[in-house]
């Protein structure tokens, strides 16, 4: 018996799901401002490695903090369905106010098929689609539990 074209539509957008979830490998958001005495950047591996660094500055006289957890499969794969359900490999590269070049500013950068699509944004601007990801990933980071590397 022949599926019908409707279920046989549904399966194969089911495949390509999967497919296209599976095919995102890393999920890295960096945060910083201009005068901030230190930055975050926050790496997400398909590997199950989760690699948060408070990122120094010399003429503040801060260093970089490294710290890492474990991150599940299935927290992983959420992030990535919920990237390619908002957009974000169609969004634009970067979002900010012409001559705005102060203030804090993100960068969210995924590797899919091997290749990096990284959109920045400067203070809150971009689609809500793109603050909705930054705030799926920091509640994500806030559930981890990271120990600090050894000094």
């Amino acid at each position: 018996m022949t599926p019908a074209p409707a279920a046989a539509n549904a399966s194969t957008t089911v495949s390509s799901t999967a497919s296209n979830i599976a095919s995102i490998s890393t999920i890295t958001l960096e945060r910083d401002c201009n005068g901030c005495p230190t930055g975050t950047r926050l790496e997400l591996q398909r590997n199950g490695q989760a690699v948060a660094t408070s990122t120094g500055k010399a003429r503040l006289g801060t260093a970089d903090r490294v710290s890492r957890a474990s991150l599940s499969a299935a927290e992983f794969d959420a992030l990535a369905r919920q990237l390619l359900s908002g957009g974000f490999f169609e969004m634009a590269e970067i979002y900010e106010t012409p001559g705005e070049q102060d203030g804090s500013w993100a960068t969210l950068t995924v590797v899919r098929h091997g290749a990096a699509h990284q959109v920045f944004r400067r203070e809150d601007a971009g689609p809500a689609a793109l603050q909705s990801l930054e705030a799926a990933i920091t509640a994500l980071q806030a559930r981890l539990v990271f120990v600090p590397d050894a000094r």
